[in-house]
């Protein structure tokens, strides 16, 4: 059966160093597979258009695809990669991510791998940042050098009820858009700097035809900068005919009101946080499901706030997996 539900994005590993200072290695992530989780805490069957390399976690692959995932977007590489992304919090939840290296060089220079102290941390980015590893690939790399197409998408899914577009080049997006928008889908993206460090201009042919554009807070501050959060959503909604709206991290997200003119807020779910990554993507997976089912981006966000705070309890895409999809249903009050 075809899935009413698509998410198109990466797979990747990541190591994180969360807010307390724990660390967490070679974890299973990714834009694509956090916000199919996001979608699966609603729905029972979720499609995923990827990239899968060897090196990602076969474990992790089997349990999403036990728990609902389908793979028949997937495209599979024999290449192995041992480059992760390092995502390190500060204790107000921001993050430093443009830093890489293999999980083991954690090891290797001579720091803990369970938890780091401050000075260990700020020792870490420096020898992080002075690190010169030209022959290395990461993830991201590998996705800018094997973009996801059309091609790899089976034809049953061209009718899918919706679509969300994780963070990815712009000629991506569009064809994506191309593939999927004739067949009556809703479609959602979620900009990552991939469009943010582009100009409003520049990314308008993908606004014209969302059916929801859902930056972060610093996404929307590079997209529409010296404008408040509420005025700047108003800039978007010039562009974009669908529904805007802006993910805040723990203080929830502001979604605008076209009638009104004004913003909506709608606050996060209560949640003890272990690890942020991917809270935005599986916001922006539980948004698609509750735009989907009830047409109300208002409605839509209070979904999206219910799949972040099951992802942010765990280290990992699938740790929250399985999930009880009446609880979250309750939790809609």
């Amino acid at each position: 059966m075809a899935p009413d539900l698509v998410t198109v994005g990466g797979l990747t590993g990541d190591n994180v160093i969360s807010a307390d200072r724990t660390v967490a290695l070679a974890q299973a992530g990714g834009n694509g597979a956090y916000s199919a989780v996001g979608a699966l805490i609603w729905q029972p069957h979720v499609g995923l258009v990827s990239h899968a390399v060897e090196t990602y976690p076969r474990a992790t692959i089997e349990r999403l695809q036990s728990r609902g995932v389908d793979f028949g977007g997937v495209a599979w590489s024999g290449e192995r990669l041992a480059t992760c992304t390092w995502f390190i919090y500060d204790a107000e939840g921001n993050r430093a991510e443009e830093l890489t290296s293999p999980p083991e060089s954690l090891a290797e220079a001579g720091f803990p791998t369970d938890r780091l102290s401050p000075e260990e941390i700020i020792q870490w980015r420096a020898v992080l940042a002075a690190r010169v590893a030209p022959e290395e690939i990461s993830y991201s790399e590998f996705r800018d050098h094997h973009p996801l197409t059309p091609a790899q998408i089976p034809a049953a899914w061209r009718n899918a009820k919706g679509v969300h577009l994780a963070p990815s080049q712009p000629d991506v997006m569009l064809a994506m858009l191309d593939h999927f928008a004739p067949g009556g889908a809703l479609i959602t993206a979620d900009p990552g700097s991939q469009l943010a460090t582009k100009s409003l201009d520049e990314i308008t042919p993908i606004l014209a035809r969302l059916n929801a554009f859902l930056p972060s807070e610093v996404e929307l501050r590079a997209l529409v900068p010296a404008a408040g959060l509420g005025d700047a959503l108003a800039t978007l909604a010039e562009r974009c005919p669908g529904s805007v709206a802006v993910k805040l991290g723990p203080k929830g997200a502001l979604v605008w009101d076209r009638a009104a003119r004004t913003s909506v807020p709608v606050p996060a779910e209560p949640a003890k946080t272990v690890d942020p990554t991917g809270a935005g993507d599986s916001f922006c997976g539980g948004f698609l499901v509750g735009l989907v089912e009830t047409g109300d981006p208002v409605t839509a966000a209070r979904f999206g706030a219910i799949s972040a705070a099951k992802i942010v309890a765990h280290f990992g895409a699938d740790s929250a997996l399985p999930t009880d999809r009446a609880a979250s249903r309750a939790a809609l009050g």
